[in-house]
């Protein structure tokens, strides 16, 4: 196969995810939608591997990625009460469907992902992350749970997980 070729990262163990996902990844391409993608805490393999591909500009509109509690604020509008949660995951998909309406004429989608992975900083939370997507006629979240391991692999698992969901939804 000729794509199969040195996709190797050295920092990110996301090669798989490039590899793997080559079929859904066209797919969700050549789905129609247009869409406004907000990653938070995790999740920007899936968008690395969104944009790597040849036809990501008929599919995504806008990426952003409020990681810091501010930006998250500012792109809300509001404080969440807590950041990794699905209530916020769903405000976060609401303001990307609502950012992607304003420049897609049609299939506007709002993608968002907010996770807590594996970190230096101690928390009593699980290691977890919600992920949403939003249409003006559809919604539908999901939810993963993280066991043991290291924030790679975390974030490979993540990525892989919201790019297979998103390959699902818009196939719907």
């Amino acid at each position: 196969m000729e794509n199969d070729e040195c996709r190797t990262f050295q920092t990110l163990e996301v090669s798989g995810i490039l590899f793997v996902m080559n079929p859904p990844i066209e797919s969700i391409h050549n789905s129609g939608y247009q869409a406004c993608l907000v990653v938070a805490g995790g999740g920007s393999g899936a968008v690395h591997a969104l944009l790597s591909r040849p036809g990501a500009s008929r599919f995504v509109l806008d990426v952003r990625i409020p990681y810091s509690r501010e930006a998250m604020i500012e792109f809300l509008g509001e404080n969440p009460v807590v950041f990794c949660a699905e209530q916020t995951v769903r405000k976060m998909s609401a303001a990307a469907l609502k950012h992607a309406s304003r420049y897609s004429k049609h299939g506007a989608l709002g993608i968002a992902c907010t996770a807590a992975l594996r970190s230096t900083v101690e928390r009593t939370e699980p290691d977890e992350a919600f992920i949403g997507f939003q249409t003006l006629e559809n919604e539908v979240f999901h939810r993963l749970e993280f066991p043991a391991g290291t924030r790679e692999q975390q974030e490979e698992q993540l990525s892989a997980f919201l790019l297979e969901k998103l390959a699902d939804f818009v196939a719907q």
